[in-house]
């Protein structure tokens, strides 16, 4: 599995939803939490390394740390007050940007067993969820900015992009 970068096109694709009982999903799961710790993420969507379903995990490092792994997860309530923090992506790396998101959300989900969940989150859990399920409808946490700041952001990360390729003899992209 590689990380994508924007603005590869597969990150900007609505993804489809994971058949019943696909055992290939399982494995793909498996390799994406290997990744996140890799990686050191705290969240990894599906399309982040090229595969267009609709699949993500999640261990927001708490106490006790909880690995999530989720199968065709929806928002199923969200709170009407709203939090604003800091946000960053595997796939803009080097990028963090100020985003406002939904306090508490309730997102159902299948399981590793194809049976049907759900989690209540707030604060960090809340906040990562909504970003990982926005991955799988081709939504980045830059297309919830402003109109001016949506436009500052990629040309930031276009800068810093370019920075590293130098720094690195030439490299297109920045490998982790």
């Amino acid at each position: 599995m590689e990380l994508l970068i924007f603005p590869n096109p597969i990150l900007l694709k609505k993804c489809r939803e994971v058949e019943p009982y696909d055992q290939e999903a399982l494995a793909v799961l498996d390799g994406m939490v290997n990744k996140l710790y890799e990686w050191n993420g705290v969240g990894l969507a599906a399309p982040q390394v090229g595969i267009s379903k609709r699949m993500v995990v999640i261990d927001v490092r708490g106490e006790p740390s909880i690995v999530y792994k989720l199968i065709n997860p929806k928002i199923v309530w969200k709170s009407e007050e709203i939090q604003k923090s800091k946000e960053g992506c595997l796939s803009l790396p080097l990028l963090r940007e100020e985003v406002a998101r939904h306090e508490s959300v309730i997102v159902e989900y299948l399981d590793e067993n194809f049976s049907r969940q759900h989690v209540e989150a707030t604060g960090l859990l809340s906040c990562c969820l909504q970003h990982e399920l926005d991955h799988l409808d081709g939504i980045l946490y830059i297309h919830r900015l402003g109109k001016l700041k949506k436009i500052r952001a990629i040309q930031k990360f276009k800068k810093l992009q370019q920075e590293l390729k130098e720094q690195c003899g030439g490299e297109e992209t920045l490998r982790i």
